[in-house]
């Protein structure tokens, strides 16, 4: 059975003494919990939160949590990455993870974010925004980028929300 790769984007600024950091934690732990693989760019904040809480579900498995990362050093991965793609692609990594990902979840963010959801609205990937973390993912929940598509940007309030919209997704897709 092929396990379904989410991609999970967001500021790497974000610290454990900010509020969205646990989110960011619950949200790979449920993740994991309804058996997806998290894809992130490696690093720290949200890639290191979302990655940090997915370790914590009790269906947690080695291979659940794929850093794409933008230089050519393996050590540059935050702790919690199981499997570290060094790319020495710099920011255009970031094309990378959203092409290997049957979705996205976007959490807070700056331009890094912004490229992104960008590269996924091109490659007509699902986008969930969490809208209430600020940032770029705040900025475009509800909306549509342009006129290339017919859908819009799903806007999660919570958790539930983002599980949910992931799970409709993916069972529009098999159909």
């Amino acid at each position: 059975m092929k396990v379904a790769q989410i991609a999970v984007i967001g500021s790497s600024k974000l610290d454990e003494s900010n509020k969205d950091f646990k989110l960011i934690m619950d949200l790979g732990k449920r993740l994991v919990d309804e058996n997806y693989r998290i894809l992130c760019g490696g690093l720290g904040g949200v890639m290191e939160a979302v990655c940090r809480g997915a370790k914590l579900s009790s269906r947690y498995r080695e291979g659940m949590t794929v850093g794409i990362l933008p230089s050519h050093d393996l050590n540059t991965a935050n702790p919690y990455i199981d499997i570290k793609i060094a790319t020495g692609m710099s920011i255009s990594r970031n094309q990378i993870i959203i092409s290997s990902a049957d979705a996205v979840v976007s959490a807070s963010g700056g331009s890094g974010t912004l490229s992104e959801i960008s590269f996924a609205w091109q490659l007509g990937k699902p986008i969930i925004s969490l809208v209430e973390t600020g940032g770029w993912s705040e900025k475009i929940a509800g909306k549509k980028i342009d006129d290339s598509r017919k859908d819009k940007v799903h806007s999660a309030k919570n958790i539930e929300q983002v599980i949910s919209f992931i799970s409709e997704i993916l069972r529009s897709k098999r159909n």
